[in-house]
């Protein structure tokens, strides 16, 4: 599936990244390179929208988590928002990952998978 990438500019040096579709190992590469370009030392923020984010893989995250160390460096800050609950729940456990599970991608990506998959579950019980 493929991933749309829609960058706006809210000011000099300030930016929201709405990313749609699914942000995984097919389509993190081209959202890294949509993105490179704003991770300079003029941008002072980035917003990443994810309301119309599907899904996300351990590369997904590591797309933003790249942009935010680098944005961290220069004092500037990184936001996500409107994720869905199963993207939120992956944000809230990324730094809680088992080490055996984050030192393979594939691991990782079965990990976040079942979470998203627990999230989404839930969400589908309460409003049934």
């Amino acid at each position: 599936m493929a991933i749309k990438v829609n960058i706006i500019k809210k000011e000099a040096g300030h930016f929201v990244i709405a990313v749609e579709g699914r942000l995984d190992s097919e389509t993190a590469p081209q959202c890294e390179v949509e993105i490179k370009h704003l991770l300079t030392s003029s941008t002072k923020s980035l917003t990443f929208d994810l309301k119309r984010l599907d899904y996300i893989s351990s590369m997904g995250l590591r797309v933003i988590i790249a942009a935010m160390k680098v944005i961290a460096k220069q004092n500037g800050r990184v936001v996500v928002c409107n994720a869905q609950p199963p993207i939120a729940k992956v944000f809230d456990i990324a730094g809680l990952i088992p080490g055996d599970i984050a030192e393979s991608e594939r691991a990782a990506d079965i990990f976040l998978d079942a979470i998203q998959r627990k999230e989404s579950a839930k969400k589908r019980d309460v409003s049934d």
